[in-house]
């Protein structure tokens, strides 16, 4: 008669000559797979027979039920393709996102348990602030500020290559901002320049708007700007990292600003291009206060600048907006290359790079940058209406060079002759079409010479005068400092009797009160010499000029 222990190992038997059955047939050759070094299809085959196997072995008796419980939930763990834990896990996994709710059987019109209701809340509260916390991280925030390269459907064609050229241009794009006495004073864009590996710092370039404390007028020419040197900068850094900015150096003529900044060394440099073509293709870039990237596209216009501008600067077409984050922010090509940088007017202007590039040369080997003033302000012929060059070109065989459309008042270009509608051909035997190669000479000029420029400078140019259809060389003898070129205008003043007097030109905006009160006494001393007869009534001459003006 059979026992109860010998029909179990009976059961028990049968049970190993079907797991043995089962390795077979998955090994294909009669053979027994091995336990380690199989291959990872042979071994995932495996390791689902052993489970169904497993789990058949542990439910029959005589195993005990922890035992059983512990390796169910390994199976499974398995299963789903989870690692065991080991430990060498750093952080825990967060756990899901559950939703809370009442539970069944709840009626809503009856009196709810405070216990129930209590916990209820506690969860709802764990819920929306779990919520919370996932949407700070970038890649589930939901809504993002518009720019042109998601909005702009007329950007398809070069959507994604620039996508990736702005966010690499982005790695050297930084914000500053600036205050007085605890009080904001300005918030500009900048970018990095150079660094210094050694003493970890980098130089930040931005537009010297940033420390210009008044704006008294919109003409540029008039040097009216005044600056502080000792205001507060804070440069924030792409991540939000900020930075204390120490400024370096300031050139009011092109509103040029160079800060110290400590930084990481894993800071990535610009490249720039001085190649800029009409209707090119440009971003310009920024960092808003929360130095979040700010994207804005436009073109490239050739147009001469208006009569309140640096002849430096180029235009950018483009609707006109308040650049109020992106001022002195890098303007780059579709190859991520710098090709200028933004300079502030609702038109959109920016200052190219081969200025730029020029600029921070001589400040980085001769600690200044010094500009030959010529006293001249001009528009390119090349730039007018078509109409209006066929015309010049018919009375004058000329389609090239700069009209001089304003020249200062006890200048050297006035004693020599150069007056308003003459048109200036060339510069040291150049010839020029726009004045931003004017500006580019004038600098080359100044970096050539090493900075040694402590006297005057003898520039030659040839000039044609179209009242009297001829053309001449003139030497200037201009001088060559630091600050901005300001244009001074001359003073007519007029009475309302027949008698015009001509005041001097005044060569700095505090001087016209002077000549205003030296005008009025020179006023009374001819009254009383006529009244004495002791001159005769003054004749005056006024000399007429008709200038073809834009």
């Amino acid at each position: 008669m059979t026992t109860p222990s010998t029909r179990l190992r009976g059961r028990e038997q049968q049970q190993s000559s079907r797991t043995k059955s089962a390795r077979n047939k998955l090994d294909g050759s009669g053979e027994q797979l091995p336990s380690e070094g199989c291959g990872k299809r042979k071994k995932a085959k495996l390791d689902g027979i052993s489970r169904r196997v497993s789990s058949e072995r542990f439910s029959k008796k005589g195993k005990s039920s922890q035992d059983r419980d512990m390796l169910e939930k390994k199976a499974k763990k398995r299963n789903r393709g989870e690692e065991e834990d080991d430990g060498s896990c750093s952080s825990a996994v967060s756990s899901p996102l559950r939703e809370p709710y009442m539970p069944d059987g709840t009626e809503i019109s009856k009196p709810i348990n405070s216990a129930i209701s209590d916990k209820y809340r506690d969860m709802q509260e764990e819920y929306y602030a779990k919520i919370a916390r996932q949407m700070k991280m970038p890649i589930l925030i939901p809504h993002t500020p518009p720019n042109c390269l998601v909005n702009d459907l007329t950007l398809l064609h070069i959507r994604e290559p620039a996508r990736k050229v702005v966010l690499c241009a982005a790695q050297f794009v930084v914000g500053l901002s600036s205050s007085i006495d605890g009080e904001p004073l300005a918030w500009c864009s900048g970018f990095w320049m150079d660094l210094d590996s050694e003493k970890r710092t980098g130089t930040v370039v931005t537009t010297a708007h940033l420390i210009r404390t008044k704006w008294a007028s919109p003409d540029a020419w008039l040097c009216k700007d005044e600056y502080a040197s000792d205001v507060k900068v804070t440069v924030h850094l792409r991540g939000g990292a900020v930075a204390n900015g120490c400024l370096l150096y300031h050139q009011k003529h092109y509103n040029l600003a160079f800060f110290r900044v400590k930084m990481d060394p894993s800071i990535q440099l610009p490249y720039f291009s001085d190649k800029v073509e009409c209707a090119q293709d440009i971003f310009e870039l920024g960092r808003d206060e929360s130095a979040k990237l700010v994207i804005h596209h436009d073109r490239v216009e050739y147009s001469n600048p208006n009569v309140h501008e640096r002849y430096h600067h180029m235009r950018i077409q483009g609707p006109h907006r308040d650049r109020e984050y992106d001022n002195g922010g890098p303007v780059i090509d579709l190859d991520g290359k710098v090709v200028g940088m933004i300079d502030s007017c609702p038109e959109g202007s920016f200052i190219p790079s081969s200025i730029l590039l020029k600029c921070f040369h001589l400040w980085r080997n001769f600690g200044r940058i010094r500009r030959p003033h010529l006293g001249l302000n001009f528009f390119a012929i090349s730039l007018l209406n078509p109409i209006q060059v066929e015309d010049i070109l018919i009375e004058h065989k000329i389609n090239e060079g700069l009209i001089v459309k304003e020249v200062s008042a006890g200048s050297p270009a006035e004693r020599c002759g150069i007056r308003v509608g003459d048109v200036v051909e060339c510069f040291d035997g150049k010839c020029v079409s726009t004045a931003v190669e004017v500006e580019n000479m004038l600098l080359s000029i100044v970096v050539n010479s090493g900075d040694g420029l402590n006297s005057d400078l003898d520039v030659e140019i040839q000039v044609y005068f179209p009242r009297r259809y001829l053309r001449r060389i003139k030497i200037l003898t201009v001088k060559v400092p630091e600050d901005g070129e300001f244009v001074a205008r001359g003073i007519q003043v007029s009475q309302p009797t027949s008698r015009l007097v001509t005041s001097s030109p005044s060569t700095s905006p505090s001087e016209p009160r002077q000549v205003t009160i030296l005008f009025f006494a020179f006023l009374l001393w001819c009254e009383l010499c006529q009244r004495r007869n002791f001159v005769t009534p003054i004749k005056h001459q006024e000399e007429r000029e008709e200038v073809a003006v834009n």
